[in-house]
């Protein structure tokens, strides 16, 4: 492993933390309904940015974490990250060149194919929290996602040189 790839892994992987420990954040009631999944707009980006190194093996072992975090059904984020980074993995090399908004609404309506499959998977598992808002939350993540994919785009250029940002196209 050269220093090229231990810097994009520590961008990778510091980012996706970032994420997981911001979605444990409490907000006050009001406003808890609707905050962003933090995790969705960091993993999608890196399924875009390269999907080589993040991949749907990556949204499950992040879903798996947010699980363990979490004290949820075990497995259940998992499932949903995994299914997400996979409808976006199929179509990264069409999504790549999508504008700023056509990807924000790319990442909006697959977060919220995620948070159905998340409702729908706890339902079955029996826990029964007739609670919508958590739709809102999509809007909001859909909302944030520019500002994510701007910071990381940033981030990832710093870290990783020019030369081996052309084969990524981002």
């Amino acid at each position: 492993m050269n220093i090229r790839n231990t810097g994009a892994f520590f961008v990778i992987w510091g980012s996706l933390l970032l994420g997981l420990l911001l979605s444990l954040i409490k907000l006050p009631a009001a406003t808890d309904i609707i905050s962003p999944n933090y995790v969705v707009c960091v993993l999608l980006y890196w399924v875009i940015a390269v999907p080589e190194k993040v991949n749907v093996g990556i949204g499950w072992l992040t879903g798996l974490l947010f699980d363990l975090m979490l004290g949820s059904t075990l497995g259940i984020h998992a499932a949903a990250y995994a299914f997400m980074s996979w409808i976006v993995a199929c179509q990264f090399r069409n999504i790549r060149y999508y504008s700023l908004i056509q990807k924000t609404l790319v990442v909006g309506s697959v977060n919220c194919l995620g948070q159905f499959l998340l409702f729908w998977v706890e339902h079955i598992f029996g826990v029964v929290t007739a609670d919508y808002h958590v739709f809102w939350s999509c809007l909001s993540t859909m909302l944030f996602w520019p500002l994510v994919y701007l910071i990381l785009t940033l981030v990832y250029e710093a870290v990783i040189p020019k030369s081996s940002l052309e084969i990524y196209d981002l």
